[in-house]
């Protein structure tokens, strides 16, 4: 396993802790009321989920992005990148279980379905609360899209 440089890894740990900060502001100032639409609580999923790496605009230069071995993925091109139309089934199927994508590691490592289950409370909740948050996300990154 290869190791990161102290400075490397404090920029690195930093960037993650400034990305998550907007869900811990906006859950307290009511995120969760019902005029808040589905991609701007996945926006908050991002924030604190994968602009560490894919950046907050979702270009793929997070603050961590320098320190992985496969560079993110620009994710505001992904239709561009699938003739034009978003591929909104594949997107979340990649959101759950991880897909092929190099940088997120095998289907054994934690992946954003697991992760979003435990975050819901597990069993039957964490996987209505999974379910959620992939369907917000997934609508978030449709909403980015190059047009």
């Amino acid at each position: 396993m290869a190791t990161i440089a102290p400075a490397k890894a404090k920029r690195a740990y930093a960037g993650i802790i400034i990305a998550a900060l907007p869900i811990l502001v906006a859950t307290a100032a009511g995120a969760n009321s019902p005029a808040t639409t589905e991609a701007s609580l996945g926006q908050l999923l991002f924030a604190g989920h994968c602009a560490q790496c894919h950046g907050a605009d979702g270009k793929g230069h997070g603050p961590v992005a320098d320190v992985l071995k496969v560079a993110p993925s620009d994710l505001t091109t992904i239709s561009m990148r699938s003739g034009g139309k978003f591929p909104a089934e594949r997107i979340a199927e990649t959101i759950r279980y991880g897909g092929n994508v190099t940088a997120h590691g095998t289907r054994d490592m934690p992946i954003w379905g697991k992760v979003f289950s435990v975050q819901g409370g597990g069993g039957k909740r964490g996987g209505a609360f999974s379910r959620q948050a992939v369907i917000q996300l997934k609508d978030y990154l449709e909403s980015i899209q190059q047009k």
